[in-house]
């Protein structure tokens, strides 16, 4: 089965697919890390539509949600109403899980984009590609998969550096207010706007949770994360101090959970 010829509105992009639109999307040119790699949310009703998704696919690994399509590694991920509990997918019969947390918030927020082949997906904001990110890291980084954290740093840099996405500090009936909080530093207080979007997208008690799991800990490995890309050369979160004030910024606009936001 083509899954691309599925509905657009019930596909969305996420992973490297969706990083790169998004990066191209707010107007930079510089090459991204690559991956072969293609990561693909689906909204299914139950695990009966999954199952009838992958039916005529090859498994590749033993993740249960990867396959081989062509010459591609596709991570097929079910959310929607296959979840149980939210934030839970259960798409194989022995009750095998997959974690989808705040995959149908950040679905609801997305964009639609029409790809050069003319098939119509979704695609998550800036803020909602964070929020997986975080919760990526928060689950993997420890296993050493770093990428989580080169992206988060992505993500900063698109707000620090895209009137798009940080033009409401200027407002001061917006978030003007987070220039002030960062003592009038346009980088820090873009990654303080980060995250607010991320709350605002993924709802107040999904971004509770996420604060709580993206401790003080886990954000100083991910600030100690080595990060070698040509995008994030010229950045001005190259040191060790400066990505983790980010990250304490990024964690204390996105979680009333505030007791250990600055901890470091």
């Amino acid at each position: 089965m083509d899954i691309t010829a599925r509905p657009g509105e019930q596909i969305m992009l996420v992973g490297a697919s969706a990083r790169d639109l998004i990066h191209r999307g707010l107007g930079f040119d510089s090459e991204l890390a690559s991956t072969t790699d293609i990561d693909i949310a689906i909204a299914v009703p139950d695990r009966f539509a999954y199952q009838s998704v992958i039916t005529n696919l090859e498994p590749e690994g033993d993740t249960r949600i990867r396959f081989r399509i062509d010459k591609w590694s596709v991570d097929l991920i079910p959310f929607g109403g296959i979840e149980n509990p939210s934030g839970t997918a259960v798409p194989h019969p022995d009750g095998h899980t997959v974690d989808v947390f705040a995959f149908q918030e950040v679905f609801d927020g997305a964009e639609l984009y029409r790809l050069p082949e003319g098939i119509e997906v979704r695609v998550p904001t800036a803020a909602g590609y964070a929020a997986l990110k975080i919760k990526a890291w928060v689950d993997k980084g420890a296993l050493g998969w770093t990428k989580h954290a080169r992206d988060l740093s992505y993500v900063c840099m698109w707000y620090q550096n895209s009137p798009g996405l940080n033009d409401s500090l200027y407002d001061y009936e917006k978030d003007a207010d987070l220039f002030e909080l960062a003592n009038f530093d346009q980088d820090l207080a873009s990654t303080y706007l980060l995250g607010r979007h991320i709350r605002a997208t993924i709802g107040g008690a999904l971004a509770d949770q996420l604060g709580t799991l993206w401790n003080p800990a886990s954000r100083k490995l991910m600030a100690s994360s080595e990060r070698n890309d040509r995008f994030l050369a010229s950045a001005k979160a190259r040191d060790y101090d400066t990505r983790l004030q980010y990250f304490n910024a990024i964690h204390a606009a996105l979680s009333a959970v505030q007791s250990q936001a600055n901890n470091d």
